[in-house]
């Protein structure tokens, strides 16, 4: 059906929309400003639904990670849990908030990634169980450890590593 035939009020249809709501107001209401980058950012984000937002509590929980050493990562499992609870946080997301915060301790999980380092397709998905998704996360980083240990190389960089092998040797998704 064309919305030119709807014979009801089609202005019903706008008291249902939801979409993004902090956000949406914050872009419907910019004043007079010229526009920034950062500003051009959140409309991209807004647009493909992928705009997040973490209140003070969880950004210090992030900053709290700064600290960590290699291999304690599993001391990381509340603000990862934490993470997984935000609209628009997945588990690949929430890996790049951890890596970018401490990346010799974290590094980015993704199917690309996982695929390299397993020889199989990434078994998460949104509805997987948060348990499920921080298991999965875990054992990455430790095979991510022992694969720098075995084969000579910097950790904080083995995310984009395997982002490429897996691409140029692998193929597709």
């Amino acid at each position: 059906m064309k919305a030119i035939d709807y014979e009801n009020n089609l202005n019903d249809f706008l008291k249902k929309y939801n979409h993004q709501p902090n956000l949406t107001k914050k872009l419907d209401n910019l004043p007079d400003i010229s526009f920034t980058q950062s500003l051009i950012d959140e409309i991209v984000l807004w647009k493909i639904d992928r705009y997040v937002s973490l209140d003070n509590e969880i950004l210090l929980s992030l900053d709290n990670l700064k600290s960590f050493t290699q291999g304690r990562h599993q001391q990381a499992q509340p603000v990862l849990e934490t993470l997984l609870k935000v609209h628009g946080v997945d588990l690949p997301m929430a890996s790049t908030f951890l890596r970018f915060r401490n990346p010799r301790v974290f590094q980015i999980i993704d199917k690309h990634a996982y695929r390299a380092v397993y020889d199989k397709k990434y078994p998460l998905h949104s509805k997987s169980p948060p348990s499920e998704k921080i298991s999965t996360y875990f054992d990455y980083l430790d095979k991510l450890i022992k694969l720098c240990r075995e084969r000579n190389l910097e950790f904080q960089n083995i995310d984009r590593l395997l982002y490429m092998f897996d691409k140029r040797t692998n193929g597709k998704l």
